[in-house]
């Protein structure tokens, strides 16, 4: 008789806890300070929901399921009601789910920049099956330039996958160098100073003095766009990369990578340039 109370006990608990949305074991809700209302649970699971992506990057449901210690099916509303309202997207191909850059505007309040790069975001998705190669939507966020977003993940030809919040140096990279190249001369000045003198080996290698950095920033702002070339273990990567203007401010870099020994950089410019200046100068979704 006794071993049948816990079972119905047990199945009892296991039902309340399906109610709320918990998976068996999670803790329920915390209870609100007397004297304050009823806290709204779905609100409460979004807003962690949403604390999860952003501290740890694109997870698929079931991650998110075990690390918020929620039913699947909580999870899998929550997420709906996220990416229906623009805050969350679903990664194609992959089964995870990121925050869009719309959601900063959670911390931040309305940025138009933001809204910008929201419709170059999108913009780089529809071009990223005529171009192939890896693309990036990259910012800055001192010292270093952020990934926002990339196709890696959609593209057949990415031998290392960029996600969005990895971060690459400004110096050594396309990304970077238009950066520096399309900002005013007070803001790069600013960040160079103190770039400059942290320089790695690798980086003095290539920039051994300023005059030779100032000759190429010259020529990125003449040429529209910035190139680089790293060294993988089986080719040389070339990357090119241009930049998302607003308010005569580079609010972004769209850059994309690809095999030397695939694409020169005659060919870059001929057939991937173009659609990375399509992507760059989106205006509308």
């Amino acid at each position: 008789m006794g071993n049948l109370e816990s079972t119905m006990k047990g199945d009892q608990a296991a039902d309340q806890f399906e109610s709320l949305g918990l998976a068996p074991g999670a803790r329920p809700p915390h209870k609100m300070p007397p004297g304050h209302p009823t806290p709204v649970r779905v609100l409460l699971r979004g807003l962690e929901l949403i604390r999860v992506l952003s501290s740890q990057g694109p997870l698929t449901t079931a991650a998110l399921s075990q690390k918020l210690r929620l039913a699947r099916t909580t999870v899998n509303r929550c997420l709906a009601t996220l990416e229906a309202t623009g805050f969350v997207s679903r990664e194609e191909d992959s089964r995870r789910f990121s925050l869009t850059l719309k959601s900063r505007t959670l911390s931040h309040g309305f940025d138009p920049t933001v809204e910008r790069l929201e419709v170059v975001r999108h913009m780089m998705r529809v071009v990223a099956p005529r171009v192939r190669w890896p693309m990036s939507l990259m910012s800055m966020r001192y010292p270093e330039m952020f990934i926002e977003d990339s196709t890696d993940r959609d593209s057949g030809f990415a031998v290392e996958y960029f996600e969005r919040g990895m971060t690459v140096p400004v110096l050594m990279t396309a990304s970077g160098r238009a950066f520096l190249a399309f900002s005013s001369a007070k803001v790069r000045e600013s960040v160079l100073e103190s770039l400059w003198a942290a320089r790695t080996d690798d980086t003095q290698s290539i920039w051994t003095n300023r005059a030779d950095l100032d000759r190429e920033l010259t020529a990125i702002r003449e040429r529209g766009y910035a190139k680089a070339i790293r060294p993988l273990r089986i080719t040389e990567q070339g990357s090119i990369a241009v930049p998302v203007m607003f308010e005569s401010k580079p609010v972004g870099i769209i850059a994309v990578r690809f095999a030397l020994s695939a694409v020169t950089f005659d060919e870059a410019r001929k057939y991937l340039l173009p659609a990375l200046l399509e992507v760059a100068q989106a205006t509308t979704v």
